[in-house]
């Protein structure tokens, strides 16, 4: 059987048609979304608004994400991390605002400088508002501010960052200092005219009488520039010093007061391992007790007064062992004073391995005036005493004697011969 040939040649063209007409409809299918885009997304726009009516939003173009509302998205780009040029963005802006609040007169830009720029700002990230609710209902989304890293700012400054109880100490620290604990010259342990507190009775061989000799002063420190250390101090340092030495009968009548002599000065100090140096200026004045005047009538009072420059120099010679010579002048002297005195001596003053238990010591010094001719008095001391471990505090019990002029300088031409024992607290 044979079939015309008309009828074959039909059929692969129908068939041709037929997937051009598809391929035509599907093209212009896919390009419907894309005119929609151009039209200014009405189409999007028209699905995404709930009453359906025509209301074109520029912000969002996208076509292919129609199942999310704006409220959605603006809260999934609030939960996101800030970015570091957001961050940057934000800590910029922080601190322009600080500045204008610090800023107590505005700046007036200048004429050749171009004037601040006026345009609104605009942020990079959307900020979901309390009155904006999701799609779910739901409002309590973060807001931007509290994803946003904070910024750590000075405290103000409180009373307790400036003061304290208890100032902070380094021993080893070298600086100023007021008011610093230790000398860095001591005063000489067998010296009669040293600033101190004491009380000792003396037995004087030569006019056989009983004598009491109290002292209450004492020397502190002042300034330093040098270090921490109340021990072995290192440095300088300006000191204060004063005293006053008062001599009384006990065995008179109301156990008379026979004379005092005061003093004061100020110096200053330095040390260099075991080598100090003093220089500086002290007072002495003498004065008749008025019970010693009254029953003494015709006793001659002299206004005895010495202001003078002073200059010392103390050497340890191992810890516990140390010599000293000082050389001062009399710039003004009265009631029979002359210029000159020098000193010098020597000490031994261990300190004890337990500090309860104590240490003995031993010292002696040699005191020379110009005021008697150049004579000298010689005054020892031994016993037994105790150091503070900061301090350097050094309480002493002990005896003393002494031969040579006067202790009380009223009695220039007087010559003692003491001995006794008593206690002693030194600085």
């Amino acid at each position: 059987m044979q079939i015309p040939l008309r009828s074959m040649q039909q059929i692969p063209i129908n068939h041709l048609r037929t997937y051009l007409r598809c391929l035509l409809a599907v093209v212009a299918f896919d390009l419907t979304p894309a005119a929609c885009v151009a039209q200014d997304g009405w189409l999007y726009a028209w699905r995404n608004q709930p009453s359906g009516e025509f209301a074109p939003d520029y912000r969002k173009v996208d076509p292919f994400q129609p199942m999310f509302s704006d409220a959605d998205l603006e809260a999934h780009a609030a939960r996101k991390a800030p970015s570091f040029l957001t961050q940057f963005s934000a800590n910029v802006k922080t601190s322009a605002v600080w500045d204008a609040d610090a800023a107590s007169v505005p700046e007036i830009p200048a004429d050749d400088e171009p004037a601040c720029d006026e345009s609104p700002e605009y942020d990079t990230i959307p900020v979901l508002h309390s009155d904006q609710p999701s799609a779910q209902g739901s409002t309590d989304y973060a807001k931007l501010d509290d994803l946003m890293p904070k910024i750590e700012t000075d405290l103000p400054i409180t009373p307790q960052q400036v003061f304290s109880n208890a100032p902070s100490q380094c021993n080893n620290c070298f600086g100023w200092q007021v008011l610093p604990q230790g000398l860095m010259y001591k005063s000489y342990i067998a010296g009669e005219k040293e600033p101190r507190m004491q009380f000792i009775q003396l037995q004087d061989t030569r006019s056989n009488q009983r004598i009491w000799d109290a002292v209450l002063g004492g020397r502190v420190g002042l300034l330093r520039h040098g270090n921490y250390d109340s021990v072995n101090p290192q440095g300088f340092q300006v000191d204060i010093e004063g005293a006053v030495f008062a001599r009384v009968l006990p065995d008179q009548p109301s156990a008379m007061l026979q004379g005092s002599d005061y003093r004061a000065g100020l110096l200053g100090t330095h040390r260099y391992n075991g080598t100090a140096y003093k220089w500086g200026y002290y007072h002495v004045s003498s004065h008749i007790g008025d019970e010693f005047l009254l029953a003494n009538p015709t006793f001659n009072r002299v206004n005895y007064v010495r202001d003078s420059v002073i200059a010392g120099v103390t050497q340890d010679l191992k810890y516990s062992t140390q010599i000293y010579s000082e050389m001062a002048y009399a710039a003004g002297a009265e009631g029979g004073a002359k210029p000159l005195e020098f000193q010098f001596g020597a000490q031994y003053l261990p300190v004890a391995k337990f500090n309860v238990r104590g240490a003995p010591y031993v010292a002696t010094n040699y005191h020379i005036f110009e005021d008697f001719g150049f004579q000298g008095g010689f005054n020892t001391v031994a016993g037994w005493g105790w150091q503070g471990l900061e301090t350097q505090h050094r309480l002493r019990v002990g005896l003393q004697y002494y031969n040579g002029p006067s202790l009380q300088y009223q009695f220039l031409d007087r010559v003692e011969n003491l001995y006794g024992g008593g206690i002693w607290f030194d600085y």
